[in-house]
């Protein structure tokens, strides 16, 4: 128990300071502090710094790149992991070049390739674009790039090590310990990159870089807490380990690109700011249910209903991230149509509901209880991969990356065929293995073999034909990543460019928001979102920028009828002795009026009513 409570003082004080870190910096040593990091992310690493450009979104692309060609490698050994449970010898022609895992070290390189590879070099890289868009630019692109190429070495040194005798038996943690503090190495830059970003913006940050800062700190946290807990193998600590991995890394920042992507695809804010802070602080405060194959033999009753109410609670923040998401995209499902990327954003944080709630009674089960659902357990972790987390994931990169290519996927056909094959292939795969999970469990029931063999019955093989399907229709979410990767880099060299008008984010409320020459009213700017801490950027020569304040002071020049439109304003010739009727001097602009009346000789203030009697009297 000591341990325990040492694991979570660690972790949430860490998770504190970080925050402390995000709003205030260090005091009077913040100036400093900024210096010294700006210094460790580029002069001090010297040549290797210099190998990458410092463009705007050169971090991001390579991350992405990465995170989507893992994709690739994670999904052929999951599909080969599934038909081998059709088919043992399906591979053992590989034994001839000396591939020949056992069961343990396919599971473990399975395990290492989609949650360190594919996920999490995913989610970074999305990470790193929404933050850039958001802030304004990455404090150093070049760093984040150079991270991204240690990260990929270190996986693929992860997954030649998971194919030897060094591999443990900690579900999910097989690989030593040590290793695992290696990513954490790597995340700190990425962390002090995205710290360094948000304190430079004078803007307070908003709830999806919360999300990603407080994700990545926890991911930090991962490493040497395994190190330090893992060497005896707790039970316990690996547990939770294996919770802070799945809910406070994987699904905080997938949240994070969510609450981003959808809106952004919309042009409108979030629904419900309050829903999007229950949603952020209660990822963080209940235990995820997510990683239901992560069980405890042992736990006394106190602690067993402690975590039951805990994992009880963590449905309240999924379902009001939810209900905020799809609030916020009702009534624009046809434009989120268009965008397969945020389609398949939101289908992958629609499922994360029915993906938690049974992985809610697998969780319970195997904490210090009989562990009935232990049949399941492994099947709806890899739904939590693919079908939610994967999806968020994808539809991220598939949304983010022409912003950081500067250009359009090649093709929206390959993006459609991306979207159906994904969805088609997880909706197969769950169907089929979830259906066979029952059929196993069933006929592995004490006392059921017995009773078909007195009864000299033969049992179906209903549970190998559902398998074969089961692996088939996984087979899509192979097809679905390779159209996927060959799409964005055809787009790199083929692509439509990017309008960078239309790269303006939407976020819970926009941190900047852009006005034109001409007038607008406060109804306006309250239906795009603009709230008291949007900074109003005016596009004059001057470069100029007001805010709300200066908006308000300039109210009495706005028409009350300014936010009536008009669809064509002709173009009104007025001589400087004629002046025209009442129904032209309506169709005419209020700058026109004022023009016309200070060229006559007339007083130019008041409303745009007030000019007009005044001219026709």
């Amino acid at each position: 128990m000591n341990g325990i409570v040492l694991t979570l003082l660690s972790f949430y004080g860490w998770l504190l300071l970080v925050r402390f870190l995000t709003m205030r910096g260090l005091g009077p040593f913040s100036s400093f502090t900024r210096d010294m990091s700006k210094f460790m992310l580029g002069k001090a690493l010297g040549p290797a710094n210099e190998l990458f450009q410092n463009r705007p979104g050169s971090a991001g692309r390579t991350w992405l790149l990465h995170g989507v060609m893992w994709f690739i490698i994670a999904s052929t050994l999951t599909f080969t992991t599934l038909w081998r449970a059709h088919e043992p010898d399906a591979l053992a022609s590989l034994g001839s070049v000396g591939y020949a895992p056992t069961d343990a070290q396919s599971l473990a390189a399975l395990h290492l390739v989609s949650v360190f590879g594919a996920l999490s070099m995913t989610l970074i890289g999305a990470g790193l674009l929404v933050q850039s868009r958001l802030s304004g630019s990455l404090a150093s692109e070049s760093n984040g790039a150079l991270m991204g190429w240690a990260w990929s070495a270190t996986t693929f040194v992860g997954l030649i090590l998971a194919h030897t005798s060094l591999i443990g038996e900690v579900a999910w943690f097989e690989l030593p310990p040590v290793y695992y503090l290696v990513f954490s190495l790597i995340a700190l830059p990425l962390l002090i990159n995205h710290l360094l970003t948000v304190t430079e913006d004078e803007v307070p940050p908003v709830v999806p870089q919360w999300f990603l800062v407080l994700g990545l700190a926890s991911l930090v946290w991962i490493g040497p807490a395994g190190l330090l807990l893992l060497q005896g193998e707790n039970q316990l600590l690996a547990w939770w380990m294996l919770k802070v991995v799945f809910g406070c890394w994987l699904l905080a920042t997938a949240l994070g690109i969510a609450h981003h992507v959808v809106p952004a695809a919309l042009g409108r804010p979030l629904w419900s700011r309050s829903l999007s802070t229950v949603a952020l602080v209660g990822t963080f405060l209940t235990v995820t249910p997510l990683g239901a194959s992560g069980g405890v033999s042992e736990a006394g009753e106190f602690l067993q209903a402690m975590v039951g109410i805990f994992l009880a609670l963590s449905l309240l923040p999924l379902i009001a991230a939810v209900a905020n998401l799809c609030a916020t995209a009702s009534g624009g499902w046809q434009k989120l149509s268009t965008s397969h990327g945020a389609s398949m954003t939101m289908v992958g944080v629609v499922l994360l509901i029915p993906v938690a709630l049974t992985s809610l009674f697998a969780s319970v089960s195997a904490f210090g209880g009989g562990d009935e659902l232990s049949h399941i357990a492994g099947t709806l972790d890899m739904l939590a991969i693919w079908a939610a987390l994967g999806l968020i994931a994808l539809g991220g990169a598939h949304c983010m990356f022409p912003h950081a290519s500067g250009r359009q996927l090649f093709s929206q056909s390959k993006s459609r065929w991306t979207f159906w094959m994904l969805i088609i292939g997880v909706f197969g795969f769950a169907v089929g293995q979830l259906i066979v999970d029952h059929v196993d469990a069933t006929l592995a029931g004490e006392g059921v073999a017995e009773a078909l063999e007195a009864a000299e019955v033969t049992a179906p093989d209903l549970a190998g034909s559902l398998a074969l399907f089961a692996a088939v229709m996984f087979y899509g979410v192979v097809v679905g990543s390779l159209l996927l990767m060959q799409n964005m880099i055809m787009g790199i060299f083929r692509g439509v460019p990017v309008e960078e008008d239309l790269a303006v984010p939407a976020g819970p409320t926009p941190v900047r928001h852009t006005l034109t020459a001409g007038s607008t009213s406060i109804r306006r700017l309250l239906s795009a979102g603009v709230g008291v801490d949007t900074e109003i950027i005016v596009g004059d020569d001057d470069g100029g920028r007001l805010s709300l304040a200066d908006l308000a002071n300039q109210a009495d020049e706005v028409d009350d009828d300014a936010d009536e439109e008009v669809d064509e304003v002709p173009d009104v010739d007025v001589e400087a002795d004629e002046v025209p009727d009442a129904v032209s001097l309506n169709r005419m602009r209020k700058t026109e009026l004022v023009d016309l009346a200070s060229s006559l000789g007339k007083e130019s203030s008041g409303t745009k009513a007030d000019i007009i009697a005044r001219l026709v009297a």
